[in-house]
């Protein structure tokens, strides 16, 4: 009797993996998006036109941004933000258009910086101004745009591409993920 439920109990538990990975598996995003530079993306219903701005060795937050952070780290809800980067901030523009039917959310951690060697640095909120990404509801048929950077390492010679993708947090309709080359790219 013992053994008869020890094998149900295995059967059911690979039963469960089994299932769990057919439903994973329809979600995976079935489609990868390369653009070059100047070139407009879809992800999902929202377009993107990504840009290089340029580099920054520091970014000055906002008085406001600064008394805000204060009263989070006092709360232990976070631990601040850096205007100075380890390395060099490399910030992007990013124009994206929800042509959708349903509100949608970008957020900074769906935006990705790839070098050559593909290591990806994620990006970086400082809180320096009004047009810095951290959290965007795109309402259908309207556009924003702001900008982000991340702290790399950077090299004039190096090709770098963003990636875009998609989370629980934002474009979770979206079946694709996008790579878009927008420095040094032949």
């Amino acid at each position: 009797m013992i053994r008869i439920g020890g094998i149900l109990a295995v059967a059911i538990i690979i039963g469960s993996i089994g299932i769990a990975f057919y439903f994973y598996s329809e979600d995976a995003y079935k489609e990868v998006v390369e653009s070059d530079l100047g070139e407009t993306t879809m992800v999902g219903d929202v377009k993107f036109d990504i840009q290089y701005v340029t580099n920054y060795e520091i970014l000055h937050k906002t008085k406001e941004f600064t008394e805000f952070e204060r009263t989070q780290i006092e709360q232990g809800l976070t631990e601040g933000t850096s205007e100075t980067p380890e390395h060099t901030y490399f910030q992007i523009q990013i124009t994206a258009e929800n042509l959708g039917n349903e509100n949608t959310t970008l957020t900074g951690g769906q935006f990705h910086l790839y070098d050559e060697k593909n290591t990806r640095y994620g990006a970086s909120f400082v809180g320096y101004g009004e047009n810095e990404l951290s959290m965007v509801d795109l309402v259908p048929n309207n556009a924003v745009t702001v900008t982000t950077q991340f702290d790399v390492p950077f090299d004039d010679e190096t090709k770098y591409k963003v990636g875009i993708v998609p989370n629980r947090f934002g474009l979770q309709s979206a079946d694709e993920i996008a790579f878009i080359c927008i420095k040094n790219c032949e």
